[in-house]
């Protein structure tokens, strides 16, 4: 079914089925009710490769993310499910221009948003981590201009459309898991990153929420640690923390730096440490492997960078309504459920 036919079945102009199409201009209710009936009756979809032709029109999407090596290589996963689907995209006339930035200064930030401000962009995939420079960017775009969200939220802020987790119930589902694997007597550590990226603080909340709402009663330790990525620094902290704190129970860490405190704490105590925290980066499937990791939390990142440019894509070029939000669901892996080969292998 063509635009043509679905005018001529109609019996009215194809101006008038372009405009109920893609809701502008004035139409009788009546006639765009009965054309209306025509496109849910024959299943029509616009055709965008055709669409492009006619327009003549290329799409430029902004894609604006912590560089690729930061957080253990998380970025770098998000970024394989972008290209994937800016590869698949690519005949109906979509390129990309990614830009990314140092995930710990918030000047970089600043500095490389004005990059999208400055070029005519059609849309924009961003995670608002860094969350008081992501939103002083976004308050300088124009109004309805098209942004997607993955991996994280800015409250106070509406994209066009949100792919992410719930972070409050993966904090409540890591406390509910680290008691199950923990057999060492002392408090549990929570070890937050980025503490003041908001996922990151509902993380925290849930792993406290668990236990206050529980029978169980566990003396529960938060710390910050901003440079956990860095081994010097982390172990530094680490070595800081056991010498004042005491050896812990278990340890959650609410970021993908996982790898560096479970192996630095099962080195250097006696015993294991249970030990939980996010994300299927290469470090943390090898030590969960070894059982130095004892469960990782999987927000499927690949999916979300994947997703989020088709809902650019669905908007922009083919002006359909996307959704406000999708959950991802929360995998868990243990040394039991991973799969035969490593993903760092090809």
């Amino acid at each position: 079914m063509t635009v043509r036919e679905i005018a001529a079945a109609a019996h009215v102009s194809i101006g008038t089925v372009d405009r109920v199409l893609h809701g502008r201009g004035r139409v009788a209710p009546e006639t765009r009710a009965k054309i209306e009936a025509i496109i849910a009756e024959t299943g029509y979809k616009p055709n965008p490769i055709a669409r492009r032709l006619k327009l003549n029109k290329a799409y430029c999407f902004a894609v604006l993310l912590p560089s690729s090596t930061e957080d253990s290589g998380y970025w770098k996963i998000v970024c394989s499910g972008i290209l994937k689907a800016a590869k698949e995209l690519i005949p109906f006339g979509i390129t990309l221009k990614k830009i990314e930035y140092n995930r710990y200064d918030p000047d970089s930030l600043k500095e490389k948003s004005r990059l999208i401000l400055e070029s005519p962009f059609d849309g924009l995939l961003m995670a608002p981590v860094l969350p008081e420079a992501s939103s002083q960017f976004l308050k300088l775009l124009p109004k309805n201009f098209p942004v997607v969200f993955l991996d994280a939220e800015l409250p106070g802020y509406q994209p066009l459309s949100r792919i992410g987790q719930n972070a409050f119930q993966g904090g409540v589902l890591a406390g509910r898991l680290l008691e199950a694997f923990s057999v060492q007597k002392g408090p549990y550590y929570v070890i937050s990153a980025h503490a003041g990226d908001f996922h990151i603080r509902k993380r925290v909340d849930g792993f406290l929420h668990y236990f206050q709402t529980s029978t169980l009663s566990r003396n529960i330790k938060v710390f910050e640690c901003f440079d956990i990525e860095h081994k010097e620094t982390r172990e530094a902290f680490l070595q800081k923390t056991l010498k004042e704190s005491g050896i812990p129970g278990g340890v959650f860490v609410t970021n993908a730096s996982v790898y560096g405190v479970a192996d630095f704490l099962n080195r250097k105590t006696q015993g294991h440490i249970s030990v939980v925290g996010y994300d299927l980066v290469p470090e943390n499937e090898r030590l969960l492997r070894e059982g130095l990791i004892d469960c990782i939390l999987s927000q499927r990142p690949e999916y979300q960078g994947y997703e989020g440019l088709y809902r650019l894509y669905d908007s922009v070029v083919l002006e359909r309504p996307t959704e406000k939000e999708t959950m991802v669901p929360i995998d868990i892996y243990l040394r039991e459920n991973l799969p035969a080969t490593p993903a760092s292998q090809p």
